[in-house]
């Protein structure tokens, strides 16, 4: 080809400037009715024109100009509504790990409250729930290891009691 067969800048963005006044409207519309909420339409529609703006000889030596445009705009459609079902699946497989996630579980210290005194309960949680050695126990309560063990017994014996009588009366 001649440099003579080649447009110049002036005559590609007098024709870009052309196909754009008009047919936006028409590109407007094709993307509204795909599905495209007006702002998103309008989006994809500067876009398609922006790939004229990167391609202007393809656009230029194009069979059909509108065509083109046309067909560059349902691409760049198909290409969003991928992308959007792809981060809805996304949001809603994070939400359903969340939910998977998240279990009802009371604390035992406020499930078991009032079954047997607050400084029983204290200790059983300490023990049980926080495993915490007897040795640490003691030496915070400032009392022996056997003492303790005693203590923890005791706690036991009626926190079981006092289990078995609730029990009783839910059945």
């Amino acid at each position: 080809m001649d440099s003579k067969d080649f447009p110049t800048a002036e005559q590609l963005n007098a024709l870009i400037k052309s196909l754009f006044e008009e047919c936006t409207p028409g590109l407007l519309e094709c993307a509204r009715s795909s599905g495209c909420s007006p702002e998103v339409a309008e989006d994809l529609v500067q876009d398609t024109f922006a790939v004229a703006l990167e391609k202007p000889l393809k656009l230029y030596y194009a069979p059909n100009r509108r065509r083109w445009l046309k067909r560059t705009l349902k691409n760049l459609i198909w290409n969003h509504q991928t992308k959007v079902m792809y981060a809805q699946k996304l949001l809603s497989m994070l939400a359903q790990q969340r939910r998977e996630s998240q279990t009802d579980e009371l604390n035992p210290s406020v499930l078991y409250r009032g079954m047997i005194e607050e400084k029983d309960l204290r200790l059983l949680f300490r023990y049980w729930v926080r495993q915490e050695p007897v040795k640490k126990i003691a030496a915070d309560l400032d009392i022996g290891m056997e003492a303790c063990w005693k203590r923890l017994q005791r706690a036991k014996a009626r926190f079981e009691k006092a289990y078995k009588e609730q029990m009783g009366r839910l059945d």
